[in-house]
């Protein structure tokens, strides 16, 4: 499960319209929302909550919306906080709360850093003075608690117009530091009200400098199969060779519960219905919303989005083809158009 915590956010990306809503403090569930919500059956088998927004520290009540998804969801292995990692402060106050109580649970927690450039580059694409200092102050705290054994921690990379050109030193920034960094490419989302936003993108001329880094990327002996293998599949997609035909976690059973209590099949679906109405289960199983996620989602969307990340439930269904990766790697064949 995928819970967008609130559209509140402290950055103002390029690739990113969310910060100019209206403030959704009004809408946001409150943890006793929360909590009525993941009482719900559709909750009771969920292993793994990644908590997003916005920017999720804005909320003051993140350690107790932490603690409700620890209570609530009772197979739940990891919980994951992503964060543009610019409010310091306050990460420094409530992080190590969170991570002990996660802990002491029994589960894992892994914080995932936007980190989409070096030095000015980061600041002018975050529309944030000062935006990559804080976040290296973040990453000497996470480091920290890394070393505990209290968290792990991993950054990503939306590759953008305006970044490219940096992304080879970003890697090596990250690499000397010893943190896993993952690359996306930048994609027009609605849920990011990214509508006029598409000249932040890579297109055009981009489009060969973007393809060429993923390509250097496929061929790094320092990146997993896996990894190797996401990067050669977005690569055949926007040479338009093929359509996506890795798995995803969301066509599995995923969902998003966004930060007003309404539901979605993924981050590309429309809103199935509000889970302060009805109970989330019904409205997961709806007919009518069933039929919408297989004719619209998966036979349409799914064959288009690009992957972003590799779960462990992808991993093993798409298991042959991670093997086909581990036999090419060794064999230090090139990349191919197949």
């Amino acid at each position: 499960m995928h819970f967008i915590s609130t559209h509140r956010c402290n950055a103002h990306c390029v690739m990113c319209g969310i910060w100019n809503e209206v403030d959704s403090r009004a809408d946001e569930l409150a943890p006793e929302d929360l909590d009525e919500i993941l009482a719900d059956r559709l909750f009771s088998a969920m292993e793994f909550v990644g908590v997003s927004g916005g920017e999720p520290f804005v909320r003051e009540d993140l350690p107790e919306i932490c603690r409700v998804i620890l209570g609530r969801c009772a197979k739940v292995q990891r919980v994951s906080l992503t964060t543009n990692g610019l409010l310091c402060k306050r990460m420094s106050r409530t992080l190590p709360e969170i991570a002990d109580e996660i802990s002491a649970a029994r589960r894992l927690l892994d914080v995932s850093v936007s980190v989409h450039g070096i030095g000015e580059g980061l600041d002018s694409i975050y529309g944030v003075d000062g935006a990559f200092q804080k976040i290296e102050r973040t990453t000497e705290l996470l480091e920290e608690l890394r070393n505990d054994g209290r968290l792990s921690f991993s950054m990503n990379c939306v590759l953008l117009a305006d970044n490219l050109h940096q992304a080879r030193e970003l890697k090596v920034w990250a690499a000397d530091r010893t943190i896993p960094l993952n690359f996306v490419i930048g994609e027009d989302r609605h849920r990011f009200r990214t509508e006029g936003l598409d000249g932040a993108f890579a297109t055009g001329d981009d489009m060969g400098e973007l393809v060429g880094f993923l390509g250097e990327l496929v061929d790094d002996p320092a990146l997993s199969a896996v990894t190797a293998g996401k990067y050669r599949e977005i690569i055949a997609m926007l040479e338009g060779r093929k359509e996506r035909s890795l798995s995803c976690y969301y066509a599995m059973g995923g969902l998003v519960l966004g930060h007003d209590g309404r539901l979605f099949y993924c981050s590309h679906s429309r809103d199935i219905g509000s889970c302060r109405e009805r109970s989330p289960w019904e409205i997961y199983v709806d007919p009518e919303n069933l039929a919408y996620r297989e004719e619209e989602l998966i036979q349409r969307e799914c064959r288009r989005c690009p992957p972003y990340t590799r779960t462990r439930r992808e991993i093993g269904k798409d298991l042959p083809r991670v093997l086909i990766e581990v036999v090419r790697r060794r064999l230090r064949k090139p990349r191919s158009n197949s």
